[in-house]
């Protein structure tokens, strides 16, 4: 019978196996025997004893196969996460966004080293990268003057906020569309699902406001807002705390900063303050949230066919909302004011 090597034999039989050939060796029995025993060429053993007269028993004992060398390295890795904080048009690539086979070819470029797109994929996997849907920031966004708003205008808010003892709000409108946001669902591979919703076009425009102890106040129209529609909106913030005072903070949109509006503010100069963030700046309003929540969860494949159904369902849950006070606390969250 012709011996093996021990390379097509099981890493638990060959343990077994070593240990046996100790023991047989340790008695006497000669090294043809044992090989015979075995079932290993001689040369096997005498390896096997090499190895026990080195570190004894414990260097019999069966390890973990090491595997491949990965391609990437930790240097590599550091690398490569530097490269995907940065935009993929610092790269020479038209767009901003990183896929893997942008990764992939920046990899081969930099470091001269070629590797597939599905180990790339496990790699970024395993490193705690996941492929995400950015949030949008607008290319027109000053960082200077959203620097300034926040050293020189929030803490003159605060301060006035402090003075007044105020409920501060802030406000933000959001159009919302009978087309609704669509989520996933399970399906058989390769078979797309059809959720059927209403190919009507149109929506209701709605307003918020939110404050950081948890209240919100919101409003919903049939038309887009104008300045009339937002001075109405003051008020009921006002009605809705009779015996405080408000500040609210908002962007600049026209119907905000309207003369009307500013003239209503300064009549009532002794009960609301009106402020406005630094224009393009809305992840400096909390109340960007609501409508992410709004649509991309309450609202997430809704049935609504027109405006008549839409409308007493977006006031629900809008009320839904409204009732949380820990979920409306939960918009401030990560908001570099709080």
């Amino acid at each position: 019978m012709r011996k093996k090597d021990g390379r097509s034999i099981s890493r638990e039989t060959l343990e077994y196996l070593r240990n046996q050939s100790i023991k047989l060796w340790k008695k006497s029995k000669s090294i043809e025997d044992i090989s015979e025993f075995c079932g290993v060429h001689f040369t096997v053993v005498y390896k096997w004893i090499r190895v026990f007269n080195k570190d004894g028993w414990k260097g019999l004992k069966r390890r973990k196969a090491k595997g491949a060398e990965p391609k990437l390295n930790n240097e590599d890795k550091i690398k490569i996460i530097s490269w995907l904080k940065k935009s993929a048009m610092e790269f020479e690539f038209e767009t901003p966004l990183w896929d893997c086979k942008r990764v992939q070819t920046t990899i081969k470029k930099k470091l001269n080293k070629s590797i597939s797109i599905s180990n790339l994929w496990k790699t970024l996997r395993r490193w705690g990268l996941t492929p995400q849907k950015p949030e949008k920031e607008a290319l027109e966004k000053n960082p200077v003057a959203v620097r300034k708003w926040l050293n020189e205008e929030w803490p003159k808010i605060e301060k006035h906020r402090r003075r007044w003892q105020a409920m501060l709000y802030f406000q933000d409108e959001s159009g919302v569309s009978l087309i609704p946001v669509l989520g996933k669902t399970w399906a058989p591979k390769g078979k797309t699902p059809k959720i059927k919703v209403t190919g009507n076009k149109g929506g209701l425009c709605v307003t918020s406001a939110i404050s950081p102890v948890g209240r919100m106040v919101f409003r919903i129209e049939n038309h887009t807002i104008h300045a009339e529609d937002h001075i109405d909106f003051l008020k009921q913030i006002m009605k809705y705390h009779p015996h405080r005072k408000i500040i609210v903070i908002e962007d600049n949109a026209p119907p905000h900063i309207a003369g009307l509006v500013k003239d209503f503010v300064d009549e009532n100069k002794n009960k609301i303050a009106v402020y406005y963030l630094p224009t393009y700046s809305p992840d400096l309003n909390p109340d960007e949230k609501v409508w992410k929540y709004l649509k991309n969860v309450k609202l997430k494949a809704h049935q609504a066919r027109n405006k008549k159904e839409f409308k007493p369902l977006v006031q629900a849950k809008m009320q839904s909302i409204q009732k949380r006070p820990k979920l409306i606390k939960s918009f401030f969250n990560g908001n570099i004011l709080f």
